[in-house]
């Protein structure tokens, strides 16, 4: 019976054993997650079911600035803004203080307050204590603050990314009208099909905006407004002067950004309801016009050109091409243009009369052609001298000028030669338009010095396109040989060509 008794001791000893292992466990254990409780990263907070505060970590001193003294036994709305709302808090108190008959977390995302009263952003995770432990809850607090404002920068970098991201777009845009406008002005071969080209270049580039552009006319000191765009709105008077506009005046830019406040320009119709810019368009010293834009520009972001820069560059392609077409202009005149009396020269004619003949035989109207020649101008040179003979030819081209239509194409054809080209003229209507030149030229008074030169005839003659004379040098010896008549008949007369005849009639 001994070794039974035996085995029961040793029973007990493994039983005492095992009990003092399991103390030993619980105590370590205890002791580990007394280490972790205090150096986990976040705060942790034990929240009875009431709201106070029972026990915090360090971290929660480091986050708020509280010492554990001043937080235990507080309620827990201490470390939430009062602002931030009763509904909020009380929310949180009830998820707080309602029992967990089942585990569960619950995440929020508040807004916590220090010591200081400063706030910021937490995050924090509610967990359920054991029901042992009369509803307690587990908060563990995050600062957030440094995520939020990373997020919060990357968020504005994406924000100005898109917007330089729009703002090359709309600076390409541009860039393509500009480009375009450009192109298209120098394609011009006149100023009106440039003023077109600004008005449509400048109603795409200025939406929302009303603008216009006026030209300096050769009357001077008077400018016309020539292309206008965005509606027609408080844009100005067709006509204006040069004293109306104050960019003009000043010969620089002129912004009014508060129309009740700014310097106004006379040349509105109506005062405008917003700021305006006028920028005067020179080159070299020499005023061509000004452009004037009105009304509001739209939102420009940071990264945005001022709509003034645009306008700027808007303005410094439209002078140049003005500029360059204005002496285009002047030197194809001159190039064109018999300098002593305005009208036409030889070579113009050259270029023309077949043009205008092909014209006549197309729309299958009449064309006729008239030679005039001053009579015993030599003679008239030798009694006069070279400078009467010259203020002659002068007035004779004012005269033309005067008395011949705007389809009409009056030139000098060499010396005292002149040579008219009418268009829808029939050979009696240019006879009798002709005829009353002549008369005309029979009573011109000519000043020179301090005598009057003598009275001055002309012959004349007449010729008409037809399937015989549809030749350009066909037709003008037709005009020749009747004015080889008209001197032979005794001059001062006007004689008609007629092609059946071998010699022309009187």
């Amino acid at each position: 019976m001994k070794p039974p008794k035996k085995k029961q001791a040793s029973n007990g000893i493994i039983k005492r054993r095992r009990s003092g292992t399991r103390d030993l466990t619980q105590v370590r254990f205890a002791e580990i997650a007394r280490r972790l409780f205090e150096s986990f990263p976040d705060a942790i907070v034990v929240i009875d079911r009431t709201g106070n505060i029972v026990q915090m970590n360090d971290q929660v001193e480091s986050i708020y600035g509280y010492r554990r003294g001043e937080l235990l036994d507080r309620p827990m709305n201490v470390l939430i803004p009062e602002w931030f709302g009763e509904r909020r808090v009380k929310a949180v108190a009830e998820r707080v203080a309602a029992p967990h008959p089942h585990p569960m977390r619950v995440g929020l995302e508040l807004l916590g307050k220090r010591k200081d009263q400063s706030e910021f952003p937490v995050e924090i995770m509610l967990s359920p204590m054991p029901a042992e432990n009369d509803g307690m809850v587990i908060a563990v607090v995050r600062d957030i603050t440094a995520p939020k404002q990373a997020a919060e920068s990357v968020r504005k970098t994406n924000e100005e990314l898109m917007a330089l991201v729009t703002e090359l777009q709309r600076r390409d845009s541009e860039m393509q009208s500009l480009i375009s406008m450009d192109d298209l002005l120098q394609s011009c071969t006149t100023q009106e099909e440039a003023y077109k080209v600004v008005a449509l270049a400048a109603a795409e580039l200025f939406d929302g905006q009303a603008g216009c552009l006026a030209v300096l006319r050769a009357w001077d000191q008077y400018l016309e407004i020539v292309a206008r765009w965005g509606g027609d709105g408080p844009l100005g008077e067709p006509i204006f002067s040069v004293e109306d506009c104050w960019a003009l005046r000043r010969g620089q830019l002129h912004e009014v950004t508060d129309s009740q406040a700014g310097l106004l320009c006379r040349h509105f119709v109506d005062q405008p309801a917003t700021g305006y810019l006028c920028v005067p368009l020179t080159v070299q010293g020499e005023m061509l016009g000004v452009f004037c834009l009105v009304g509001a520009p739209a939102k420009r972001s940071s990264h945005q050109v001022s709509q003034l820069q645009l306008a700027v560059t808007v303005s410094e392609a439209v002078k140049l091409s003005l500029s360059n077409l204005k002496l285009r202009e002047k030197l194809r005149a001159e190039a064109i243009h018999d300098p002593l009396t305005g009208l036409f020269n030889r070579r113009y004619l050259e270029e023309t009369l077949a043009r205008e003949l092909h014209r006549a035989r197309r729309r299958k109207s009449p064309l006729c052609v008239a030679m005039l020649d001053l009579d015993n101008f030599k003679r008239f040179n030798d009694s006069f001298g070279h400078d009467a003979g010259d203020s002659l030819l002068r007035e004779l081209g004012r005269l033309v000028c005067g008395k011949v239509r705007k389809s009409d194409i009056p030139c000098r054809y060499g010396g005292e030669e002149f040579l008219l080209v009418l268009p829808d003229s029939s050979l009696a209507d240019a006879e009798h338009r002709v005829e009353q030149l002549r008369v005309l030229i029979n009573e011109l008074q000519i000043p020179h010095g301090e005598q009057r030169l003598g009275a001055l005839t002309v012959s004349a003659g007449v010729a008409q396109a037809d399937e015989h004379s549809s030749n350009p040098n066909e037709l003008l010896r037709a005009a020749d040989q009747a004015l080889y008549a008209a001197k032979n008949a005794g001059r001062d007369r006007v004689v008609v060509y007629q092609a059946k005849e071998s010699v022309p009639n009187a």
